[in-house]
């Protein structure tokens, strides 16, 4: 089963790596490059900091969108091409194409943050670079096992892509929501509606990963401890790995293909 799972994982990346997905990624490297040059002559202080913080960024979440296209744009394609008829006539159990898939991810996550390890070590020092290189994998893996889910579930490519990215959004601005709402029941003076509002949105952002489970950009304007940060990212992902991939096998075992 393994050697099976291996060949399709092969497969699979074979339909991912193409020559328009290396165009796109020099177009953002160049994009990010250019434009913090420009940065840099508007700085007054501290111009290396802003100008790496600045291609950290835009390299993440730039890549985050092309991550998710590229999951669901391979999923999309084998619901077109009814592969997934052909597959399960075949000896794979259906487990052995999501565990295909989310190697593919991994590969595809790791592919894409090379070049910005190379870019913020270059802009922010080693030691940095490599920690948001390594931040940013985790982020663009739990993104991408999320954007598999979507297209698994929701089989449109726009829908699951709008879907992953309200759902990242919405952890990464968890911190903003929370104080808004505070705010909003405190100017209310506790109003039952600002209170309610509070209690399901609190309910929402209490299931998805928090701000600090995704690489700070404060790293790049003062001093933190590293490995530990990267560390409790780690674990906040894995477990919501874990819980993501076994909603994609439920899902995926509940489906009827025609074969």
């Amino acid at each position: 089963m393994f050697a099976q799972t291996i060949s399709l994982f092969r497969y699979l990346m074979l339909g991912i790596l193409s020559r328009r997905l290396f165009v796109l990624l020099t177009v953002l490297v160049l994009a990010a490059v250019l434009t913090g040059s420009f940065i840099d002559e508007l700085a007054i202080i501290n111009g290396e900091a802003i100008v790496g913080a600045f291609i950290a960024d835009f390299l993440r979440y730039s890549l985050a969108l092309l991550t998710l296209l590229m999951i669901a744009t391979s999923v999309a394609e084998d619901y077109e091409s009814r592969q997934f008829e052909r597959l399960l006539t075949m000896p794979l159990a259906r487990w052995q194409y999501i565990a295909a898939q989310t190697l593919v991810i991994v590969c595809l996550c790791l592919l894409l943050v090379l070049p910005v390890l190379l870019l913020v070590s270059f802009y922010s020092g080693i030691t940095i670079g490599f920690y948001w290189a390594g931040a940013l994998w985790l982020e663009l893996f739990l993104l991408g096992l999320l954007g598999l889910l979507a297209i698994l579930s929701l089989e449109k490519i726009p829908q699951a892509v709008f879907f992953s990215l309200a759902i990242y959004l919405l952890a990464k601005l968890s911190g903003l929501i929370v104080l808004m709402l505070a705010e909003s029941v405190r100017l209310s003076e506790g109003s039952a509606t600002s209170r309610a509002m509070e209690f399901i949105f609190g309910s929402i952002l209490y299931v998805i990963p928090s701000t600090k489970s995704f690489a700070e950009s404060d790293v790049f304007f003062g001093s933190f401890e590293l490995l530990p940060m990267l560390g409790e990212q780690l674990a906040t992902v894995l477990v919501y790995a874990l819980f993501i991939l076994a909603v994609c096998l439920v899902d995926f075992y509940r489906k009827e293909f025609n074969l």
